[in-house]
């Protein structure tokens, strides 16, 4: 591990940005409760976290737990030149010493996928999504196929 905790940035797709907050904020209703009331839990303790803290844990924790998936929805998103965010955070991990961006993004996307973290429309939380699962064009292929019976 290196011993040097400098400044790095990482560019990470904007289409990110919003299912990492929500999961934050609002857990995922079943596995990860909602934001933490202390009215309720008085004895607990609570675990503060920023959005870029909760990037790096995910990233480096369970980035390689879902590679495939991962790789898959990165690749989508490439293709269809989303815009990317800037951060930057002190850390000497190696993910972010030497990691490309690319395979940053794909440690962030897999951790997501293995916590169940929807990013739609690339990700239900449970399944990975094919470019063309908009279920309007899969109606009008029934309704067509319908209408061909009549």
């Amino acid at each position: 591990m290196c011993d040097d905790n400098k400044v790095r940035s990482f560019s990470m797709y904007e289409a990110l940005e919003k299912p990492l907050t929500d999961f934050l904020e609002m857990g995922d209703g079943v596995n990860a409760l909602p934001v933490f009331e202390e009215e309720f839990y008085p004895e607990s303790d609570m675990v503060d976290i920023s959005l870029i803290n909760f990037i790096k844990f995910i990233s480096t924790t369970f980035g390689r737990r879902r590679l495939p998936a991962g790789f898959k929805i990165v690749e989508r998103m490439r293709s269809e030149s989303l815009k990317k965010k800037t951060f930057r955070f002190r850390s000497r991990h190696p993910l972010f010493v030497d990691g490309t961006p690319q395979y940053q993004n794909v440690c962030l996307v897999s951790g997501m996928v293995h916590l169940g973290i929807p990013i739609l429309p690339y990700f239900d939380g449970q399944n990975v999504l094919e470019a063309n699962e908009d279920p309007d064009e899969y109606l009008a292929i029934l309704r067509a196929e319908n209408a061909d019976l009549f």
